[in-house]
């Protein structure tokens, strides 16, 4: 027992020992923390790649007939008609550009090359073959459209599509007059397609084997609308022009550029519905809110990775473990899920993929509610209260469910949208068994995973075409179910994008609302990535909540302390949108921009002479009128209406001002010469934004152009901008303190730093240092969330040429700073010892490089070695 306790000693000493001669390992790995795995990443600055619900369109006109009222013209005029002016377009009339700007464009248009030839077509698809198919594969769109005239030029523009190996067509023939049948019922193009219509003038057929033949000529067979995926992008061929547009034209041109928002259902696992029967009203109706609809009868990757938003409802077979595993990648990758399923044994099939998710309904029973129902207690009508805020509530009053299940589990980070009354009234119905209460409990849920979005329903009333309560309306138009359905779609084309929440202040009784004058914005918003939630009373803890505080000018206004409330969100590092209009409509806006140094005046109309549409009220601003500003990016030019403008906006920047030619006045003729018409500045960590038209926020068309106001000219960029701007993550900032140049450190030193985030998110440290002058550098400690770290110098080489770096990340971006100047390390300490043998005399000395090499280490392992051995003394001692 003695000799075990002897041994057990000596081995504790040789443990502390080691331990010791560690140095900074141990001491730093004392100091690291990583980052959770649940934390959630701010959102970055996005750039040009941020989705936007304005698809934007290179139409390449090069060779195409642009006279009014000509080919070009009714290509314009045809997407403004089907798409409601919900685009944003620019001409490409030089073929060579192409590669340098595509990258900046949803969807590539080429119209009928009329003015061209086939020389033309080989000549651009040589041009664009090295980047074109890399475009489509990254998800880029290209549509081309062709045609037949008198002189036999017919299909020109295949030999692109052929050229760059997008798709090959052969032997074009003509199709006028000929029957065109839909041949592919489950293609994205077919949506609100009849079975057949008559081909028009112009109209021209191919043979083809690669892609989906959409439209067939019923005469010979051949194809007249084919469509390919090519990794996330589509290619299309449309085999007209649009000399004589029609209906059927417009719904092909529509569908293939909402793409852009491509919903897939799944219908390979023997499901209960597909988009042609009981789903149709659904599919039906999505492309009127700019979204393509397909169907998928095969499950594969390459089909799901071509899609934003998969539809998984009923069905009988179960998903596999590898099913699941695309799923997932799918929406690891930005994509977005939803899941429909019912009650009892229909939903079966789904409960396994659930499960995967972290969700579980209930598999038996029916949903009561004894108050709130129409016909029978299973028919319950959901009002306000049991919509949770969230963007899919917006607009909606009542919701119906028939026969509804609920989730009983559910992850911590998933949102109820739609839950049961919490009043008793609430319960399980079960044949022959008693009800057991079901109050509160969700019956539509939603959650972010990772850069995917999810969204889940437990009743197929939502979005079937069933008339369960025989009211003589499909369950789907019940009420508000249609709209309902409608923002969770929106909701979900966000997925891709950081989540963010605006919060839209009502305190004020405000001239805009999200269910009604500024909707267009809300769904905007949406498609943009944000959760669009308001609150009707002045509520500091909501705006708490906010990632921008949305402030419309209304019919009341702020006190003293609520205004002072709102500046201290936004020096604490809130973002602030003000939203007026023309006169008494900045009224109670102003004294609240005035706390950020902006003074809008209150009484005027802006107008402009010369640079107007409609009235000198109507005026565009381009050119120097555009500020320099990173809100100003993409913006070339800005449609206003009845605007305000400022006085003055001290430190901030004008993002649009006024002509200073004297053009430019109030409408009571007083001069406003390079006036601020929009504003931004920044205030100690927030940020603050001033838009002064109403109108921006709506689809009023004052000019009759065919644009709503949100979508005219460049509006959409600008106020995509400035939502992105308010709300982008700002990079941290970090100074190294000790030490910065000229100190000379041995033993354990203490580096310190101090670092900044203007959002306030948790900050990570990565911490090297260089032995020569920033030539390369060694890691000492990776992830840290200290601003000190303990470094051993004795185990690093005496020298004076050392510098610390140290990285800063908010989990998103990144900044770094290094010791101003250079610092010695010095650890040196000799001792000469001389050996007298018969061969030779050695001389040692010990420097840093060993594992003692500090004489402080030393002095601090004797010291310890020596407390330890007289603890083992004393413990020897007592066991005698």
């Amino acid at each position: 027992m003695k000799s075990s306790t002897k041994l057990l000693s000596i081995f504790t000493v040789l443990l502390f020992i080691g331990s010791l001669a560690a140095g900074s390992i141990s001491v730093s790995n004392g100091l690291l923390r990583t980052i959770d795995s649940e934390q959630v990443i701010p959102a970055e600055t996005y750039g040009d790649d941020r989705r936007n619900d304005a698809v934007s369109i290179l139409i390449q006109t090069q060779f195409v007939d642009t006279r009014v009222d000509h080919e070009w013209d009714k290509v314009l005029t045809s997407l403004k008609g089907s798409l409601y002016g919900k685009f944003t377009y620019d001409n490409l009339t030089d073929y060579t550009q192409l590669g340098s700007v595509i990258d900046e464009y949803d969807a590539l248009l080429i119209p009928e090359n009329e003015n061209g030839n086939i020389s033309t077509s080989n000549m651009i698809a040589g041009a664009w073959s090295s980047f074109l198919p890399t475009y489509v594969e990254n998800g880029g769109i290209v549509i081309c459209m062709t045609f037949a005239n008198i002189d036999a030029k017919y299909g020109i523009t295949t030999q692109i599509l052929n050229g760059t190996g997008l798709m090959e067509l052969y032997n074009p023939t003509l199709s006028n007059t000929h029957q065109i049948d839909l041949f592919s019922t489950s293609d994205a193009l077919a949506r609100n397609m009849p079975a057949s219509y008559t081909g028009v003038s112009g109209t021209v057929c191919f043979d083809t084997w690669d892609g989906t033949v959409v439209m067939k000529d019923n005469t010979n067979g051949k194809a007249v609308v084919v469509h390919k995926t090519i990794g996330k992008g589509h290619v299309i061929m449309l085999g007209f022009d649009m000399w004589t547009p029609n209906i059927n034209q417009d719904r092909l041109l529509a569908n293939a550029v909402r793409l852009h928002n491509h919903v897939m259902v799944d219908n390979s696992h023997t499901p209960d519905f597909s988009i042609n029967d009981y789903l149709s009203n659904l599919a039906n109706d999505l492309p009127y809110e700019g979204f393509a609809v397909s169907q998928m009868n095969f499950f594969s990757a390459a089909a799901v990775e071509a899609c934003d938003i998969l539809v998984i409802v009923q069905c009988v077979d179960v998903y596999t473990t590898q099913e699941m595993a695309i799923i997932d990648n799918f929406l690891s990758s930005g994509g977005a899920l939803f899941i429909g399923t019912e009650v009892s044994i229909w939903g079966n099939a789904l409960d396994p993929l659930l499960d995967h998710f972290g969700y579980a309904r209930k598999t038996y029973g029916e949903l009561n509610d004894t108050d709130d129902y129409h016909d029978d207690v299973a028919y319950i009508d959901l009002y306000p209260e049991n919509l949770n805020m969230h963007s899919t509530k917006v607009g909606v009053d009542i919701v119906e469910v028939h026969s509804a299940s609920a989730f009983i589990t559910m992850p911590e980070s998933a949102v109820p949208i739609l839950t049961t009354d919490d009043d008793g009234t609430v319960s399980w119905h079960y044949t022959h068994l008693p009800p057991d209460p079901a109050g509160g409990l969700p019956i539509a849920a939603v959650e972010t995973i990772g850069n995917g979005r999810i969204a889940l329903v437990a009743d197929n009333s939502l979005y079937t075409d069933y008339d369960v309560d025989s009211d003589g309306s499909d369950d789907y138009y019940d009420s508000d179910n249609e709209l309902f359905m409608h923002n969770i779609f929106r909701w979900l084309a966000g997925a891709g994008i950081p989540e963010q929440t605006v919060v839209f202040d009502y305190s004020n009784s405000p001239w805009g609302y999200l269910h009604s004058t500024i909707q267009p914005l809300a769904e905007f918003l949406m498609f943009n990535g944000y959760n669009v939630i308001w609150t009707d009373e002045f509520d500091p803890d909501v705006y708490d909540t906010a990632d921008i505080l949305f402030i419309c000018d209304g019919a009341s206004d702020y006190n003293t302390s609520e205004i002072a409330t709102i500046e201290n969100y936004v020096d604490s590092g809130g973002a602030l949108l003000l939203w007026g209009d023309w006169g008494s409509y900045g009224m109670q806006i102003e004294p609240i921009a005035q706390e950020f140094g902006l003074l809008i005046n209150t009484t005027g109309i802006l107008i402009d002479t010369d640079d107007y549409l409609v009235s000198p009220t109507y005026v565009i601003y381009e050119g120097t009128n555009l500020g320099t500003h990173p809100i100003m990016d993409g913006v070339d030019r800005i449609e206003v209406d009845w605007s305000n403008g400022f006085i003055s906006i001290g430190s901030g920047t004008a993002l649009v001002s006024t002509d200073n030619d004297g053009t430019a006045e109030w409408n009571d003729g007083t001069p406003a010469n390079n006036l601020a018409v929009f504003a931004a500045t920044t205030y100690n960590q927030g940020r603050v934004a001033v838009v002064t038209d109403l109108d921006m926020g709506t689809l009023s068309d004052t000019d009759s152009d065919g644009f709503g106001a949100l979508y005219d000219s460049d509006n959409s960029i600008f106020i995509a901008n400035v939502f992105k701007w308010l709300a982008e993550n700002r990079a941290p900032t970090v100074e190294v303190t000790y030490p910065n140049g000229g100190e000379v450190l041995s033993g354990v030193a203490n580096i310190t730093w101090t670092a900044l985030d203007l959002d306030g998110d948790s900050l990570t440290f990565n911490v090297s240092y260089s032995a020569n002058n920033g030539s390369s550098w060694i890691s000492l400690a990776t992830n840290s969330a200290q601003t000190w770290f303990l470094w051993n110098t004795a185990l690093s080489a005496d020298g004076s040429e050392y510098l610390i770096r140290v990285v800063v990340s908010d989990g998103g971006l990144t900044s770094l700073d290094v010791s101003d100047d250079t610092f010695t390390v010095e650890n040196v300490v000799s001792t000469t010892t001389t050996t007298t043998t018969s061969t030779s005399t050695t001389t040692t000395t010990t420097n840093g490089t060993g594992w003692g090499g500090s004489t402080t280490t030393i002095i601090i392992i004797i010291i310890a070695g020596g407390v330890v051995i007289i603890i083992i003394i004393i413990i020897m001692k007592k066991k005698k």
